[in-house]
């Protein structure tokens, strides 16, 4: 099939450009694109949207962190908190957990380990898994669980065959 494109003249050095990027396969750019465009829309009809989370880690008392950004199309569908501190209301240290659903049904767990100890780096990490059961046997907040459960309107309790 063949489609002719129209390029505005204030547009031309915009395209020369990608096209420079991507090489001489003009259509393949276009094709690239389209695809992407497709992706980002049909996703946005199913309640998803772009994410962008930050993993590495975050350096005490300096803003020089060893990071880096992920993106993906998906939906957060639970979030936690785990306090770990040492103080009475043990707030100085802890773990949060927000979970995603993407765009290929599965699920994606970001954790963020955090202090507020001067001297102790905070760490930010990502995990994929398959199914709701492949995420429990990673043993996640329970609260978490179920409150993606709910949210997606599915049975997280366990069976035991006992």
């Amino acid at each position: 099939m063949r489609k002719n494109i129209y390029i505005r003249d204030e547009d031309q050095e915009l395209f020369d450009r990608a096209e420079k990027l991507f090489g001489d396969n003009f259509s393949g750019l276009v094709a690239e694109a389209v695809r992407r465009f497709v992706e980002v829309e049909e996703a946005k009809a199913d309640g998803m949207e772009e994410q962008e989370i930050e993993v590495g880690v975050y350096y005490s008392g300096t803003s020089s962190n060893d990071t880096r950004k992920i993106k993906f199309i998906g939906k957060k569908i639970a979030d936690a908190r785990l306090l770990l501190g040492q103080t009475s209301s043990r707030d100085d240290r802890g773990k949060d957990y927000t979970l995603y659903l993407t765009k290929k049904g599965k699920f994606l767990l970001h954790t963020e380990n955090w202090s507020k100890w001067e001297g102790e780096d905070g760490e930010s990490t990502y995990d994929t898994f398959e199914s709701m059961t492949h995420l429990i046997s990673y043993d996640p907040p329970g609260s978490l669980i179920q409150e993606a459960g709910k949210r997606l309107g599915i049975d997280t309790a366990e069976y035991l065959d006992i």
